[in-house]
């Protein structure tokens, strides 16, 4: 697990610059370009590394190029909804969970506060600032007085013990 944990963190260091580059000129957005490429790594962890690929660097562009077009779709569908020709938000059919679904979710939710709380303080404290505040990493390192390398550092490190630690759907 050691030794796939280094090529992850090999391919990071190899992969980001160009991916970061890549995203940047599709989606035209700094921020954008930095979650897109911090994504990239995100599912390729979740995929359960690069122990079952035949080609890691393949599956990180052919990753890379349909995260491209899910991102543009999104925006798209976002845009729809967001115009003032879209339809009565009151007519939308409801999404919410059932009660036996809606436990399950908390569960899994006390679950996965528990294992973030074991992540170490600083690795946690820039995990939750991008994920859950949105921060880029740009963002983080100047309110934490660290480099954005450092942040990007952190959240791979928070990403391998993340995909350790919870269940995979």
């Amino acid at each position: 697990m050691k030794q796939e944990n280094e090529l992850v963190i090999q391919l990071y260091k190899n992969n980001y610059r160009s991916l970061y580059n890549f995203f940047l000129k599709k989606l035209g957005s700094h921020e954008d370009a930095a979650d897109g490429a911090q994504e990239v790594f995100t599912r390729l962890i979740r995929h359960n590394g690069t122990a079952e690929l035949d080609s890691p660097d393949g599956y990180i562009w052919r990753t890379t190029q349909n995260l491209v077009k899910e991102i543009k779709r999104r925006r798209a569908v976002r845009a729809r909804w967001m115009s003032p020709d879209a339809e009565d938000s009151d007519e939308q059919v409801s999404q919410a969970p059932g009660p036996e679904e809606a436990m399950e979710i908390q569960q899994i939710r006390e679950h996965a506060l528990r294992v973030l709380n074991e992540l170490p303080t600083r690795c946690r404290e820039v995990f939750i600032m991008h994920r859950f505040k949105g921060l880029s990493h740009k963002e983080i390192a100047r309110q934490l007085n660290i480099s954005p390398r450092t942040v990007e550092n952190h959240m791979v490190n928070a990403l391998l013990f993340l995909r350790k630690r919870l269940p995979r759907s």
